[in-house]
């Protein structure tokens, strides 16, 4: 914990603080106390069941849940060649989905493996365990992704299908961070993201 900190600007801003949150008793408890909650590799049915746990917390501590922002990081990668997008897109789901190792069974309910299990995706993360256990490499595994999943919970692929998909992405939300994976080195990816997700173009 940090005690005694504090802003250098005179006079400080009111400042929200939000909590990072994925498993129940963390919603709860950014229900409970926080200004908002911050998700992450969500699908649209995982945001709804968070906001849920959210309403839980904030009826411990009689607020009204309505008050809470959800705000959520949603990865978008974006280029012309979609294979490329969705390897990038893959890898940069592996760490999270599956780990890096092989879990235990108690691990598969915990951190960010236990959310996807959470979400349904138990099989398909089963399937690319096996395929670890027999010594697939790192690039066959993400090769071997399945589209669904991956689309479920962010976007990769053309320019011109991202505001779109982000806007569907975001339901359910008060607000989303749009997370860059570059499919290839250099600022002209990034920049090509956040062109291609501008608020104007989500929301119009």
């Amino acid at each position: 914990t940090l005690k005694g900190g504090r802003l250098a600007i005179r006079p400080a801003p009111e400042t929200p603080t939000y909590l990072g949150a994925l498993g129940p008793e963390m919603l709860r408890l950014a229900g409970e106390m926080a200004d908002g909650a911050c998700l992450n590799w969500c699908d649209a049915s995982q945001i709804s069941w968070s906001r849920e746990r959210i309403a839980e917390g904030a009826a411990r501590s009689g607020r009204d849940p309505a008050e809470i922002k959800v705000a959520e990081y949603i990865r978008v990668c974006i280029d012309d060649d979609e294979d490329k997008a969705r390897l990038a897109y893959a890898q940069s789901t592996m760490g999270y989905a599956l780990g890096a190792q092989i879990p235990t069974e108690r691990e598969k309910q915990l951190s960010y493996r236990g959310h996807f299990e959470r979400m349904g995706f138990s099989e398909e993360l089963a399937r690319l365990d096996d395929m670890r256990r027999n010594g697939a490499s790192r690039d066959a595994v993400a090769e071997a992704f399945d589209p669904d999943l991956l689309k479920q919970v962010g976007y990769y692929g053309r320019a011109d299908g991202a505001a779109a998909a982000l806007k569907d992405l975001s339901q359910g939300l008060d607000f989303s961070i749009v997370r860059v994976v570059a499919s290839r080195p250099g600022v002209e990816a990034v920049l090509e993201t956040l062109r291609a997700c501008q608020p104007k173009l989500v929301l119009g």
